[in-house]
């Protein structure tokens, strides 16, 4: 008797482009996966640091409104500068749009002069101060309307919006917006004139 030959076990063609196939798909997907992960982590991580320097910037206006004794007279506060006056001397803030940071400058201390809201991971896009009376109004001059009058100005609040540097990717870049409580200066008393 004659022995049925034994058929041999493959894969046929079909069988091995389906399996590559559904391979390459799952490939795809767990590739996918890390890459959007990757960007996630990235993301987070230059999240945290515009978040660590605006709480750094906070901190030290913080301590500067905190100790203020009033704006500083003489001097026209704006949106983007202001100049206090506190027990130990005088405090300017100043916002630079050109090179996208604040400045304080300091009459006292040992660090007088230094840059806030700009690193070689971020840089501040916009900025403003804001001016209020001790019942929240504006703090305009009556002469000339829309000037802020030193001595009226009871409060003040900060905004500002950070962003990752240019050399972050473009899927990676993170924003950051602040707006800051209200500082009210120690000053609360009405203004004698002088």
């Amino acid at each position: 008797m004659i022995s049925p030959r034994k058929r041999a076990a493959a894969f046929t063609l079909v069988e091995v482009l389906i399996g590559a196939t559904l391979s390459a798909i799952v490939m795809v997907g767990v590739l996918t996966s890390f890459v959007f992960l990757g960007r996630s982590l990235s993301r987070l991580v230059n999240y945290q640091n515009l978040e660590a320097k605006s709480r750094q910037a906070m901190t030290v206006m913080r301590t500067d409104f905190g100790l203020a004794l009033s704006v500083k007279s003489g001097t026209t506060p704006t949106a983007t500068a202001v100049t206090l006056t506190l027990p130990s001397g005088d405090v300017t803030y100043t916002y630079d749009s050109s090179s996208q940071s604040l400045r304080r400058q300091a009459t006292f201390g040992a660090n007088r002069d230094y840059t806030l809201l700009q690193n070689d991971t971020c840089v501040c896009t916009s900025f403003a101060f804001s001016y209020y009376t001790t019942t929240n109004g504006s703090p305009v001059s009556q002469i000339t309307a829309g000037t802020n009058v030193p001595f009226s100005i009871k409060q003040i609040q900060v905004s500002y919006s950070l962003d990752s540097t240019g050399s972050a990717s473009p899927q990676t870049r993170a924003s950051y917006d602040m707006g800051s409580a209200t500082f009210l200066l120690r000053n609360r008393w009405e203004p004698d004139g002088n």
